[in-house]
């Protein structure tokens, strides 16, 4: 391998120690607990944004409960890692983007991370504060998109970016037949797709925009791999979901543990986008065409047409929360195979620390 002496990312006028930042995965699996523990061992914590709010709660006021539990984790996080860096995932489908973009500044978060679509208006809604903006994105043409918008509109480009691959988990820009046939869209021609979109924007505006790569990170070897191929640093998700202070049930991280390559699935979520999961009862029923019945007290997803849904994918994820591993979704990288043990999230980052 050819990365003896590893480099802080430096992201604006942040630098990050360990090049990781922890994915923001939702439904509360990335809190607190699990983003100051990343952020303290060197890497970008991250705190998902859907699914903070209480069922009842948020049935009387949805945006008031979520902003108000997405604030209580934020300042937890904080105290938990006074001197790290702290990110919040914000999903550009939520039908409270704005509120919580908000709520984000007001904090003085340090990163803002927006995917599961193209955050175009971000910039508009965060003018005047410091926080930097990571659009998370599958190819050079939304990436584009993305900077010919930013540029025109606001006269700015991203602090970061990160790219997803076919084989990361989540919400993915990819057709289902991209995401099943990996090798048509290797994530090799989507990092030089996009760093020739960046270049010329980075010679106007002086500045190298880091690229962080996400997909099929389960230690340091991976990470070193994704370096040597040319990423600035990486993005990793399935990896945390397995580790103590991951926010779901110990009966939810033993599926993950026990989870071996074959058992992933594509699935389209009601978003319309493919997302990989494991095989469980409830994924089974919905192959079956069966249709999960369920209540929508508020619609957290803009794009989620609850009529026409089969299932919702916010309680099926509160089911894995709590446990209830047959009608959970588990949501998962196409590296889970290889995650196998549930360990505390600095451990990940000791052999890497070695490398500094």
């Amino acid at each position: 391998m050819r990365i003896y002496n590893m480099l802080p990312l430096k992201i604006g006028d942040l630098e990050v120690p360990i090049p990781v930042i922890q994915a923001g995965m939702g439904v509360q699996v990335a809190k607190a607990d699990l983003a100051g523990a990343v952020a303290r061992a060197g890497g970008i914590g991250c705190i998902s944004s859907v699914g903070l709010g209480s069922i009842e709660a948020s049935q009387n006021d949805y945006i008031s409960d979520s902003n108000n539990n997405l604030i209580t984790q934020i300042r937890k996080a904080r105290l938990l890692a006074p001197n790290g860096i702290l990110s919040v995932n914000v999903m550009v489908a939520l039908s409270n983007y704005d509120n919580v973009v908000q709520t984000c500044i007001d904090e003085n978060v340090d990163i803002i991370i927006s995917g599961a679509g193209l955050p175009i208006p971000l910039p508009g809604l965060t003018k005047g504060s410091n926080i930097k903006l990571i659009p998370v994105i599958s190819s050079g043409r939304a990436m584009k998109v993305v900077l010919k918008s930013w540029h025109r509109r606001y006269q700015v480009i991203p602090d970061a970016v990160i790219i997803e691959g076919p084989l990361c988990g989540g919400h993915m820009g990819f057709t289902t037949e991209q995401v099943l046939h990996p090798e048509l869209v290797p994530i090799q021609g989507i990092l030089r797709d996009v760093k020739n979109e960046l270049a010329p924007f980075e010679a106007e505006y002086g500045r190298k925009i880091p690229i962080l790569g996400a997909e099929n990170i389960a230690d340091a070897n991976d990470v070193i791999e994704k370096l040597n191929m040319g990423f600035d640093g990486v993005h990793v998700g399935t990896r945390f979901i397995c580790t103590e202070e991951a926010g779901i049930d110990i009966k939810s991280k033993e599926v993950y543990v026990k989870a071996k390559a074959e058992d992933v699935v594509v699935l389209r979520s009601p978003l319309g986008l493919p997302v990989k999961v494991l095989k469980t009862t409830l994924v089974e029923k919905l192959f079956n065409g069966e249709k999960i019945p369920f209540g929508c007290p508020f619609q957290c997803l803009r794009a989620c047409e609850a009529s026409k849904a089969k299932f919702c994918i916010a309680d099926a994820l509160l089911k894995t929360l709590f446990g209830e591993v047959d009608e959970g979704l588990f949501m998962v990288g196409s590296g889970v195979g290889r995650v196998n043990d549930i360990i505390p999230a600095e451990e990940f980052f000791e052999p890497l620390k070695k490398l500094v």
